[in-house]
């Protein structure tokens, strides 16, 4: 029977799929442990959650972690919901025990309680209170549960910025009024859009300006990488040849999402052994293989932001700002190069000046004169 490819992306990994992260495993760990709050940045498909759920498993008994990912959380109401869910149902998976803590902990948040072949779901019914009342609870909750179990709490919440798109500012101030006074929560703030979590945390206007300590999720190293490419193509009876794996890394930079995918393809097509020719190969098939998802992209950007793309591709480590760079790819002004870097930022296309897919930027200069 044919060994299953051993390389996974685009989801969460566990165990012998999750690749090195010592220090980060490590600094989380010590500083949620003693109480200090973390604020995660982390580009997307870095591997944040993949490290929140590791670290999640980690933390001794009388550490009570809890998982709340914010993505799509469009409105108060719903965002009240997904806390009281995760909180509730985490620390109380019992339904009798359920039941009785309702009762005693939420007083402004009126729950009803729904099963569905075994699964438990706590949906929100219309209260006598307005939605800040309920956020104000919602938002004390960890601590008040820390208290009465006499445990410590960590909560982890991912893509945290979305926060910002509901209100304007209002649930920043009741969480941050909350949240400063507990004394046996930790918190981890964790986001991919490196700009708004920027906003929330270090400018001076908003809340949680300096709320914890800040740490950037970068690139895996390339010794720790070099090692785990070769020993999954070896426990599947496969080998890759040393420069083989280097110009994977050059290619990728330890970038997990990127390198996992771009060893997938290489896998399956390394027969017995995979060499330097074929990295080659295989990330020019992947260009091909997602060529209408780019072009898709591509045909729905005006003008400037294609001519910008071109260039962050053709020459990345360049200045984008110079007189030179924009005559060469004709954006017209500094303004216009500012204009567009904007508008592919908030698009999601580029992270900090740089194009976010590696291989979107292979397809640009394979196909785009």
């Amino acid at each position: 029977m044919q060994a299953k490819n051993p390389f996974k992306y685009g989801v969460v990994v566990t165990g012998k799929d999750f690749v090195d992260r010592k220090k980060e495993i490590e600094m989380l760990k010590k500083n949620l442990l003693a109480g200090q709050s973390i604020i995660l940045y982390s580009p997307r498909r870095l591997g944040k959650t993949s490290l929140m759920k590791k670290v999640m498993h980690l933390f001794p008994k009388q550490v009570i972690p809890i998982y709340i990912d914010l993505f799509g959380v469009s409105s108060k109401k719903k965002l009240v919901k997904k806390m009281v869910n995760e909180l509730m149902i985490s620390m109380y998976p019992k339904l009798t025990m359920l039941r009785s803590a309702i009762q005693k902990l939420l007083s402004k948040i009126t729950v009803k309680i729904i099963i569905v072949k075994d699964s438990i779901e706590l949906e929100l019914k219309t209260g006598e209170g307005g939605i800040d009342e309920e956020l104000e609870e919602i938002f004390d909750l960890p601590e008040k549960i820390a208290v009465k179990k006499g445990k410590k709490i960590i909560v982890m919440f991912d893509e945290f910025q979305d926060i910002s798109e509901l209100d304007g500012g209002d649930i920043e101030k009741i969480m941050r009024s909350k949240f400063q006074h507990h004394r046996n929560v930790s918190y981890l703030f964790a986001g991919s859009r490196i700009s708004m979590m920027r906003t929330l945390f270090d400018d001076p206007t908003h809340a949680f300006y300096r709320f914890g300590k800040e740490m950037n999720l970068g690139n895996i190293q390339k010794k720790e990488f070099a090692s785990f490419i070769k020993t999954k193509f070896e426990i599947t009876s496969k080998k890759i040849d040393a420069q083989a794996v280097e110009k994977i890394l050059d290619f990728t930079d330890g970038h997990p999402y990127f390198t996992q995918k771009l060893c997938q393809q290489l896998w399956y097509d390394a027969f017995k052994t995979a060499d330097e020719n074929m990295v080659i190969d295989a990330i020019q098939k992947i260009a091909r293989t997602e060529a209408g998802f780019y072009e898709q992209i591509w045909n729905s950007l005006p003008m400037l932001q294609r001519r910008l793309l071109v260039g962050l591709a053709v020459e990345p480590e360049a200045n984008k700002y110079t007189q030179e760079f924009i005559n060469k790819f004709d954006l017209k002004t500094t303004a216009h190069v500012k204009q567009a870097f904007d508008y592919l930022e908030k698009k999601r296309i580029i992270e900090d000046r740089e194009i976010e897919d590696i291989f979107f930027s292979e397809w640009i200069k394979m196909f785009i004169p």
